[in-house]
C-alpha cells in the first residue's frame, strides 16, 4: 500500500489504459484504410494486431509503474500483482468456467431442450467457429486482450494505490464499461435512431459494470487473470438470456426456475469456491 496516493490517480492511469485499446483498435483500420465493415477479415486482422499492441503495452507499463512505486523486493513480484502467474492459471480457469456455467444454467436449459448440444449441431458449430474470423475476434483475442488491460493492467494499479478490494472490485469496471461506448457512438454514426442507441448504450454499460465486477472479484480472489479470461469466453458467447424465448417456451416455467438457481447458485458458491488460501500461497 502507497500512502498518500490520490484515487484520482489510479483512475486516471486506468482511463489511459482505456484510450489505449480503443486508439489502438480504431487506428491499426484508419492508417492504412481497408474495405469492408466491422465484421470484414481484414478489418477484424488489422484490430485484433491493434489490440494485441495496446494490451502489451498496457502491461509493459503496469508491470515498470509497479516496479517504481514497490520497494525493491515487492517489485520482484510485479508478475504475480498483474495476476501472470502460470501455476495460478489452471485452478482459477476451472473454478471461472464452472461458476459461470451455473450462472448460466437457465440459459444452457434452454439451448439443451432446443437441441443445439446436439453432437452433429454441435460439431458443425465449432467447425464454423475455428475458421470465422469474428469468432475469433469475439471467442478469444477480445476477452484475451481486455481481460490482460483491465484486469491485469488496471486492477493492480487502485490496490497498489490503497484502494480497498471491495472499493477496487466495484469502481475499476466503471472503466471496463466506459471503454465500450465507442460501440453506441459507431451505432450512431451508422444511422441508428439515436433514442435505440442510448437505450443499448446503457444496456451495454449495466452488463459490462456487473461483469466486470464479477471479473475483477475473479481475478482478486483467484490471483490469476485466467478466470476472467474464461469467464470472459463464456459470457460472450452465452450473451444476455433471450427473454423473448424463455416465454415462448414450453417449459417456461421451469427455465424460469433454472434461471433463478443458477443465479443463486453462482453467489452462494462463489466465496467458498474462491477462497485465497485455494490459489495465493
Amino acid at each position: 500500500m502507497i500512502p498518500n496516493v490520490a484515487f484520482a490517480l489510479p483512475l486516471s492511469l486506468s482511463l489511459l489504459h482505456a484510450a489505449l485499446y480503443v486508439a489502438c483498435i480504431y487506428a491499426a483500420v484508419a492508417i492504412r484504410p481497408v474495405d469492408g465493415g466491422r465484421d470484414s477479415p481484414r478489418v477484424i486482422s488489422r484490430r485484433m494486431r491493434g489490440a494485441a499492441f495496446a494490451t502489451l503495452t498496457s502491461l509493459l507499463a503496469t508491470g515498470f509503474i509497479l516496479c517504481r512505486w514497490h520497494s525493491a523486493a515487492a517489485a520482484l513480484d510485479w508478475a504475480a500483482q498483474m495476476g501472470l502467474r502460470p501455476h495460478a492459471a489452471l485452478a482459477s480457469s476451472v473454478i471461472a468456467l464452472v461458476l459461470t456455467c451455473i450462472l448460466y444454467l437457465g440459459p444452457l436449459a434452454v439451448d439443451h431442450l432446443d437441441g443445439v448440444f446436439a453432437w452433429d449441431r454441435l460439431r458443425l458449430s465449432l467447425t464454423h467457429a475455428v475458421r470465422d474470423p469474428v469468432c475469433w475476434r469475439n471467442y478469444v483475442v477480445g476477452p484475451a486482450t481486455e481481460e490482460l488491460v483491465f484486469r491485469s493492467a488496471v486492477v493492480p494499479l487502485w490496490i497498489t494505490a490503497g484502494v480497498s478490494p471491495t472499493a477496487c472490485i466495484l469502481a475499476s469496471p466503471l472503466v471496463f464499461a466506459v471503454a465500450h461506448v465507442h460501440h453506441a457512438v459507431a451505432m450512431y454514426w451508422n444511422g441508428e435512431k439515436w433514442t435505440a442507441v442510448v437505450v443499448r448504450m446503457l444496456v451495454q454499460l449495466a452488463y459490462t459494470e456487473v461483469f466486470g465486477c464479477y471479473a475483477a472479484a475473479l481475478f482478486l480472489r483467484t490471483g490469476s487473470v485466467a478466470g476472467p479470461i474464461v469467464a470472459h469466453v463464456v459470457c460472450n458467447v452465452m450473451g444476455l438470456p433471450d427473454i423473448q424465448r424463455i416465454r415462448e417456451h414450453e417449459y417456461k416455467y421451469v427455465l424460469w426456475v433454472a434461471h433463478v438457481v443458477g443465479l443463486l447458485g453462482m453467489v452462494l458458491l462463489f466465496e467458498p469456491m474462491t477462497r485465497p488460501g485455494l490459489f495465493v500461497k
